[in-house]
């Protein structure tokens, strides 16, 4: 083996070496391996969705992050075909401009360009985690929507202890009832969802094999900020 060759196959390996270290996993649900670029690009969709800047990121932040990628990862699993329940194009587009209309500086498409580049991600990036945010609520909405109930009798309730209240704080005019119950039974039937997606959830977990191996680094690199 020349010396040269010997050089270039010890450069290739160094490399191979430095792709490895740099995207380790960071937990393994039920195989399924979750690496930390995956965590590394979950954390900075939620921060620019949320207005928030990069360095405030804290290892509390990327370890809420990881929970909720574990928490998919397990909802995932439950689907068979998830194409099914992936959004159209046109659903996609539709629900990116929804979420860039809540974002401060993303009115223009130069000025959302300039967002996604200053936290180091790519449109395809923050439509790949919308895909995913979709197809769960779908699932959720197939096993459970059809369950909850909401009674008339928790309409009044919700409406006389929880809802009139509020209103008075406002100093606004109280409406009735009838004008507002299909908004309270909508709460209501959303927060009895919830209810039976974390029990679903805690059956999931504690049904799984979980792995966790988060490394105390805070995320680093290009893009840290915008």
């Amino acid at each position: 083996m020349t010396a040269r060759l010997h050089f270039v196959i010890v450069l290739l390996l160094a490399v191979v070496a430095q792709a490895q270290v740099v995207d380790r996993m960071v937990a393994v649900v039920n195989r399924r391996v979750i690496l930390e670029s995956e965590l590394d690009q979950a954390a900075r969709v939620e921060f620019l969705l949320q207005g928030k800047p990069m360095e405030k990121l804290t290892q509390t932040d990327r370890v809420a992050v990881l929970e909720r990628l574990i928490d998919r990862s397990l909802l995932d699993q439950q689907i068979v075909n998830q194409a099914m329940l992936d959004p159209t194009p046109e659903e996609l587009e539709a629900k990116i401009k929804e979420v860039r209309s809540g974002v401060p500086g993303a009115a223009t498409d130069k000025q959302w360009s300039a967002l996604l580049a200053g936290y180091g991600l790519t449109q395809p990036d923050v439509e790949e985690q919308l895909t995913s945010e979709i197809r769960i609520l779908r699932l959720i909405d197939l096993r459970f929507r059809g369950l909850v109930r909401v009674e008339k009798d928790a309409i009044a309730t919700y409406y006389q202890e929880r809802f009139l209240p509020e209103v008075r704080k406002r100093n606004v005019a109280e409406p009735k009832l009838s004008e507002v119950s299909d908004k309270i039974e909508q709460i209501l039937m959303e927060q009895e969802i919830d209810n039976l997606l974390s029990g679903w959830l805690k059956t999931l977990r504690a049904q799984a094999h979980i792995e966790k191996m988060l490394p105390a680094a805070p995320l680093s690199g290009a893009g840290a900020g915008p």
